[in-house]
C-alpha cells in the first residue's frame, strides 16, 4: 500500500532540526501535490503567541493543502501505525514512542474508498482504540479522518491508498478572518510568519483574501520589511 501525509501548516516549512529530519527521512517531498481539503485558521496556539494555526474541518470550505507521499510502502497495520507514530513525533518531539495523540490533537487516517482496504481500516480502528487514543474532530472514535477523499489541483494526481494527518482542536467559536489577522498584527514575536510561510508554500484558505486585507488596513511595522516579500507578491497579485 502507498500512503501519504496531509500537511496543512508548518510541518512543510518549519526548519527546526527534528522536522527537517522527519521530512527528509519519511517523505518524498519532490512528489508532493496540492489538494483541495476543508481547512481554516481555527486554533489558538500558546506556543505561537496566541495566534491562530490551521485546522482541518469536515464541514468547512475547501482550501489548498499539500499531500506528500511516504517513502515507506505499507505492508500491514504495523507499518501504518509506525508511520503514524513518526508523524506524531514530528508534531510533538517529547511524546513517548508509539503515541499518536494528546488532548490537543491526534493522528487520523483516511483510506481510499475501496472495499479491498476495509480489513485494514478495521485493523486501524482496533489499534486506535487499543492505544486509547484521544480522537479530535474531524477524526472519529475509530481513528478515521472524516473528510472527503482529497482532489488534486492542477495536473496532480493522488495515487495513494491512505492518507495520514494530524487533527488539532478547534476554538469553540470559529474565528472571523479579522480576528485571525488581528492576532498576528497585535503580537511582536514574529508569529505572523506562519501565515506568510503558508502562502508562499501554497497552503491556502478561502479566508486568505480577507485576512490579507485586514493586515494591510492595520499596517503593522513588519509589513514593510523584506522578510515576506515573496508571499506578499503572491497576495498582491490575486484578485481583491
Amino acid at each position: 500500500m502507498r500512503g501519504g501525509i496531509l500537511i496543512v501548516g508548518s510541518l512543510l516549512w518549519d526548519d527546526r532540526p527534528e522536522r527537517k529530519k522527519w521530512r527528509e527521512a519519511r517523505l518524498i517531498i519532490e512528489d508532493a501535490v496540492h489538494a483541495k481539503v476543508p481547512i481554516h485558521y481555527g486554533r489558538r496556539s500558546v506556543t505561537r503567541g496566541n495566534t491562530f494555526t490551521m485546522v482541518i474541518a469536515a464541514d468547512g470550505r475547501l482550501g489548498n493543502a499539500i499531500i506528500a507521499p511516504c517513502r515507506t510502502e505499507f505492508a500491514d497495520i504495523d507499518t501504518i501505525m509506525a508511520e503514524a507514530g513518526e508523524l506524531w513525533l514530528a508534531e510533538q518531539p517529547s511524546a513517548a514512542p508509539g503515541n499518536i495523540s494528546a488532548l490537543w490533537g491526534c493522528v487520523g487516517v483516511r483510506f481510499r474508498d475501496d472495499p479491498a482496504l476495509a480489513s485494514c481500516a478495521r485493523a486501524w480502528a482496533d489499534r486506535f482504540r487499543e492505544k486509547r487514543a484521544s480522537s479530535v474532530y474531524p477524526v472519529r472514535d475509530d481513528g478515521v479522518l472524516d473528510i472527503p477523499w482529497p482532489v488534486a489541483t492542477g495536473n496532480g494526481t493522488i495515487y495513494l491508498d491512505l492518507i495520514l494527518a494530524t487533527a488539532t482542536k478547534h476554538e469553540a467559536n470559529r474565528p472571523r478572518p479579522e480576528d485571525v489577522a488581528d492576532a498576528w498584527v497585535d503580537q511582536v514575536q514574529g508569529h505572523e510568519a506562519y501565515f506568510f510561510e503558508n502562502v508562499q508554500h501554497g497552503i491556502r484558505t478561502p479566508d486568505d483574501p480577507l485576512i490579507w486585507r485586514r493586515i494591510q488596513d492595520r499596517r503593522p511595522r513588519w509589513l514593510s520589511g523584506e522578510a515576506y516579500s515573496e508571499a506578499i507578491a503572491i497576495l498582491r497579485a490575486e484578485p481583491r
